[in-house]
């Protein structure tokens, strides 16, 4: 019984836990005939943040003109916790995705 009570209190913790933490637009790479390079991350913006079709679109830049978008999904609606956000944008000039942090 009582490995029952502590399984079942660590897998009520880590749930907790999932869904407390900020997420943010993740790194990419891309690859070309050229060859392959980081894009930089550069804003991001709130889709549809109060329902389960909520999508955080990461937007990314590279060199010349490539431009790279992500969508990020989790089926639950998000907020934005980063320091950079106005309204459901949020843009940095120094490709610190954290300051666009969401939950």
């Amino acid at each position: 019984m009582m490995k029952l009570k502590i399984v079942t209190g660590a897998v009520l913790g880590l749930t907790m836990m999932s869904t407390a933490y900020a997420a943010t637009c993740p790194t990419i790479s891309v690859t070309h005939a050229q060859g392959a390079e980081d894009v930089t991350f550069t804003s991001a913006r709130l889709k549809d943040k109060d329902t389960a079709n909520s999508v955080v679109i990461c937007r990314y830049e590279g060199e010349a003109d490539l431009g790279v978008s992500a969508g990020y999904r989790n089926d639950t609606p998000v907020q934005a916790t980063g320091s950079n956000w106005n309204g459901d944008e949020c843009a940095t000039k120094d490709g610190d995705a954290r300051k666009c942090a969401f939950k």
